[in-house]
């Protein structure tokens, strides 16, 4: 039997195949495939139907290395997805970062296009008609002209994430037909707003799963969850950095010079940064369960004390 083109990760294909819901958020370990994931996504929607399918991504926030590696992983996305639409003989995708002879253009030229949000794909499904993939900058003036369905990629580097949020929000609440991927890892500061977005409950307990567990964060988001644990599962490990040796979870943690780093990284921990005591998110739901319930007392400088 023919293998297929694309071949999934155990848990990328799980979240490849949940087409039913509007809003969904990948928190994943590092190095999973959390972009070619995203950009098979996006196809699949170009597929289904003609839109604009609208992608933006922290990289273009945070320097010319994050550019760089995020073009070089899309050039090969693109690469294989043609070749996959291509093959259907229903379908034809075409990109401007093609030559002369339709051959992709080197990583640099690729990751220019990225830098100046030129960067298009194009999947015909007749000659006059098509669907289309654009790179966008995250930002949230913009966000709210956006129209089609979303993908952003890195949000919890994302230094304007609630604003973007906030602004692209009402393209699904408003067409039944759009929707929106997310995907990161947990941030390193416990402020920014995906923390408060996709953290899971605090009494959720996950098991070892290669196809990844799903959770609703507080904040009421369908999140897919796969940590280093999963990966291992799924026959994805971690590697020693001197010995290149294949680790187990456990082996790589022992090993990691920064382990608080490892366990947001690889064990997708929402850590607190010690700024405050109670994360936002609790204060919310404290608040909103007290309303009506609870008396408030104010106090000032000049109340005399009992």
């Amino acid at each position: 039997m023919a293998q297929p083109l694309i071949q999934f990760r155990s848990a990328q294909e799980e979240i490849f195949l949940n087409r039913e819901v509007g809003m969904a958020a990948l928190v994943w370990r590092r190095q999973y495939g959390k972009s070619f994931t995203l950009g098979s996504i996006g196809l699949d929607w170009m597929m289904e139907r003609i839109c604009d399918v609208i992608f933006a991504s922290a990289a273009l926030r945070l320097g010319q290395e994050n550019i760089r590696k995020e073009a070089d992983i899309w050039r090969g996305v693109t690469d294989k997805l043609r070749q996959a639409a291509n093959g259907t003989g229903q379908f034809r995708l075409t990109t401007n970062a093609d030559d002369d002879h339709g051959q992709l253009l080197d990583v640099d030229a690729v990751a220019d296009l990225f830098e100046h949000q030129k960067l298009e794909t194009r999947l015909w499904h007749s000659r006059t008609k098509c669907s289309r993939s654009l790179v966008v900058a995250p930002n949230p003036d913009t966000a709210v002209g956006w129209t089609g369905h979303v993908i952003l990629d890195e949000v919890g580097r994302m230094p304007d994430f609630q604003n973007v949020f906030e602004a692209m929000e009402p393209i699904v609440s408003s067409n039944k037909g759009y929707r929106v991927r997310m995907a990161t890892t947990p941030p390193p500061d416990d402020a920014h707003y995906s923390y408060e977005l996709l953290a899971p409950p605090p009494d959720a307990e996950f098991t070892v799963n290669a196809r990844g567990n799903w959770y609703t964060s507080r904040s009421g988001i369908l999140v897919h969850r796969c940590d280093a644990w999963d990966g291992y599962a799924g026959g994805v490990p971690l590697y020693d950095l001197q010995t290149r040796e294949a680790l187990t979870p456990e082996e790589s943690r022992e090993r990691a010079v920064d382990k608080q780093a490892w366990d947001r990284n690889y064990g997708l921990a929402f850590i607190r940064g010690g700024v405050s005591a109670v994360s936002l998110t609790a204060l919310y739901h404290a608040q909103a369960a007290g309303v009506n319930e609870c008396t408030g007392i104010k106090i000032t400088d000049s109340m005399q004390a009992a």
